[in-house]
């Protein structure tokens, strides 16, 4: 015979139901921690809450996928900060003929670049195998796939050889396959513009193609200039925002 705590019907056997309300409060415990560290300045605490949170299988809603973004962001900005002054350090100390301590800040600048690929390795694993597959909205499609071009465009501006190629080649998929996907948006979307933005920044920084950054970049704008009035008002600001970086950038490309 079947007993009741078999099929969860009672005895110590959670049921489907009990198991559903513990995933639950495990999410809402990762997001109080994750703000928590937000709050304090941890980031790379909040992007382990964060990770929790995306591991727990549920898709996230729109305040949590932002956090996601904000962790990764936040935590890998202080190090791409980092490995810029070092490098600076590295070519004051060689000027002055300290060669010793501009070994030492390579030293440095190569332990900041292992965690950044680090965070890097992270966020695109989490965004292919959990974020991408199950985005339900062609919006959070495309957050979620500008987002891993970012990290791969993040990750090739601090490899060298076939790593640089491979992070490089990975960008520009996954930027393209945003591209595809932010078609079904308003054209003044935030979220399309900004793909638009760091896609064009990625094929003139990273590929040195800037015929093609800037046909990226007009293209966006020529679009979203028709469409604005057809963005929600809470929408616009961000939208024109975007627009005049897109502008910016523009202007300094064709000189």
């Amino acid at each position: 015979a079947i007993s009741a705590q078999a099929v969860g019907l009672g005895g110590s056997y959670p049921s489907l139901h009990h198991r559903s309300c513990f995933a639950e409060m495990g999410e809402e415990k990762a997001i109080a921690l994750a703000r928590v560290a937000e709050h304090a300045e941890r980031y790379d605490e909040m992007r382990s809450f964060m990770e929790e949170r995306v591991m727990s299988g549920n898709p996230l809603n729109n305040e949590e996928r932002d956090m996601f973004s904000a962790a990764f962001k936040n935590a890998l900005s202080e190090r791409r900060h980092a490995v810029r002054v070092a490098v600076n350090v590295a070519q004051q100390e060689e000027a002055e003929g300290r060669s010793g301590n501009k070994d030492l800040a390579l030293g440095y600048k190569s332990k900041v670049e292992t965690e950044l690929t680090e965070i890097c390795t992270k966020a695109v694993t989490l965004l292919d195998s959990h974020l991408v597959p199950k985005a339900a909205t062609a919006e959070d499609k495309t957050f979620y796939l500008k987002m891993q071009g970012d990290y791969y465009r993040y990750a090739a501006e601090f490899a060298d050889g076939d790593a640089r190629t491979t992070s490089a080649q990975k960008a520009e998929m996954a930027y393209a396959s945003g591209m595809a996907s932010a078609a079904e948006l308003l054209a003044a979307h935030p979220i399309r513009l900004g793909l638009a933005l760091n896609y064009s920044v990625f094929q003139h920084e990273v590929l040195k193609k800037t015929e093609e950054a800037v046909m990226t970049a007009q293209t966006a704008l020529n679009t979203a200039s028709s469409d604005l009035a057809n963005l929600p008002p809470e929408m616009q600001n961000d939208a024109v925002l975007t627009m005049q970086l897109l502008q910016d950038n523009l202007g300094l490309w064709r000189q």
